[in-house]
């Protein structure tokens, strides 16, 4: 653009276009029908989003991805989960009564169809948690004996679906925590993991559950309960929440999109690499003499699930 004899740089011109749409837009009533207004918001965000972006990327300066703030309950999760990784797996068919509260995950090396890319992987089919019998206590033994009670609870429904399941193709791994950190751990470790038995996932859950209440017997049956029968109380529902195809079908495509994690080695890569604050190829890269040279024309994508 030309004003007299001097030349404008383009982006110059597009911000002062920017500033005066940015009053303009400030000034303007949006309305009161609530479905307008909030996409007129969305579309604000958004916008306010890739000028945010545009920013970053015209400062000559690195910007760290985040600030490592050890107070933050996703920094204690992430830690605790990646403690509870490096414990040892155990046979859910054999834990005996002990002392503490905190997470655990459980893991399926059996042979029933659906579940087969899970098999000899150190990707659970289930986390949980287990909270202390006294919120702030502050010794494994004030906690109770809530953790190893919370996974021979699992391991007593899983025994009674005898068609599907066997207990001897479960292993576990549990970590007793400090009171108060067991949720965001259990939080990061869905979140990381998506296991297909989880209700966050939203595909197989139901091994949870401790079954209706007389007020509540009119609940349809878990698709837990739906793959695994053999729970006297959900097989006395006979109304499911979902086919067997359908869970089957979900169950296929949600592991084909996150393919389990054949081993610790990955998981902890994959850890380390969610904790780290630089990459350079998000930025542009100085030249000589403080020129820039390189733009980045696409987000790094994060690492496969």
């Amino acid at each position: 653009m030309v004003t007299g004899k001097k030349v404008v740089p383009p982006l110059e011109a597009v911000l002062a276009e920017l500033q005066d749409l940015a009053i303009r837009i400030a000034n303007v009533d949006a309305g009161t029908d609530a479905r307008s207004v909030k996409k007129i918001r969305l579309g604000l965000e958004k916008a306010v989003s890739e000028i945010k972006t545009t920013t970053e990327r015209l400062d000559p300066v690195w910007r760290p991805e985040s600030i490592f703030d050890p107070s933050d309950p996703n920094t204690a999760g992430r830690v605790v989960a990646l403690t509870m990784v490096a414990q040892e797996r155990h046979s859910l068919a054999a834990i005996p009564e002990f002392y503490g509260a905190g997470v655990y995950a459980i893991y399926y090396r059996g042979d029933f169809s659906p579940y087969l890319p899970l098999k000899d992987t150190d990707h659970p089919i289930y986390v949980g948690k287990a909270d202390p019998d006294r919120q702030g206590a502050k010794d494994a033994v004030t906690q109770g004996t809530k953790l190893s009670a919370r996974l021979n609870e699992h391991s007593r429904s899983i025994r009674k679906a005898t068609t599907t399941l066997k207990i001897e193709d479960f292993e576990c791994r549990f970590l007793i925590v400090q009171s108060g950190y067991q949720k965001s751990a259990e939080d990061y470790l869905i979140n990381f993991f998506k296991p297909i038995w989880n209700s966050e996932t939203k595909i197989c859950f139901g091994l949870g559950k401790h079954g209706d209440s007389s007020d509540t017997r009119v609940n349809k049956r878990s698709p837990w309960d739906t793959m695994h029968p053999g729970r006297e109380w959900a097989d006395r529902t006979f109304e499911n929440q979902k086919s067997i195809e359908l869970i089957n079908e979900q169950i296929a495509g949600h592991l084909s999109i996150h393919t389990p994690y054949t081993d610790v080695h990955q998981i902890f890569e994959r850890i380390m690499a969610d904790m780290r604050q630089m990459n350079r190829e998000r930025f542009f890269t100085p030249a000589k003499g403080g020129a820039f040279f390189e733009q980045v024309a696409t987000e790094v994508m994060p690492p496969s699930e």
